[in-house]
């Protein structure tokens, strides 16, 4: 792909972002202003958290991968989906990390970054059922539109 096609491209989801963020119904402003203020926040303290949980457990289950050849191919499947949901969990955490960083300077990086993270949340609820982090995940990704203008 040549260079001059990539600022289209990167039009062409800022045009998709504001045709979304323009039928979405209105927020408080209140509500816009302290995700602006704190979602950076707490996006970089919980995705540090998750990030040590995760590689914990990836440690704990790499030690553990040859205990599960034991179990049969019923065990093997579960220690693959594990690792689906670590690898997923992990990616998001990074995001939220990256997107998080730069979104306290009010970068558009961040926010597309951390849009990004949010959309492998989403993705990840709707593969593991998860019905309480598919809806808090929905409800970030709703205010997280809203804020787009107040990012440069």
């Amino acid at each position: 792909m040549d260079d001059s096609a990539r600022p289209n491209a990167v039009g062409q989801w800022e045009g998709y972002v504001e045709q979304v963020r323009r039928q979405l119904p209105a927020a408080p402003e209140g509500l816009l202003n302290a995700y602006v203020k704190w979602m950076p926040w707490l996006a970089i303290v919980f995705g540090i958290v998750s990030l040590f949980f995760l590689i914990v457990i990836g440690i704990v289950l790499a030690v553990l991968s040859p205990l599960m050849a034991l179990g049969g191919a019923s065990a093997i499947s579960s220690g693959l989906g594990a690792l689906i949901a670590l690898l997923l969990g992990i990616a998001y955490g990074v995001l939220a990390v990256v997107g998080g960083y730069w979104m306290l300077n009010r970068r558009a990086t961040g926010w597309w970054v951390f849009a990004i993270g949010i959309i492998v949340g989403i993705l990840s609820n709707l593969v593991h059922l998860a019905i309480i982090g598919l809806i808090v995940d929905l409800a970030v990704g709703y205010i997280h539109v809203l804020v787009r203008p107040r990012y440069s």
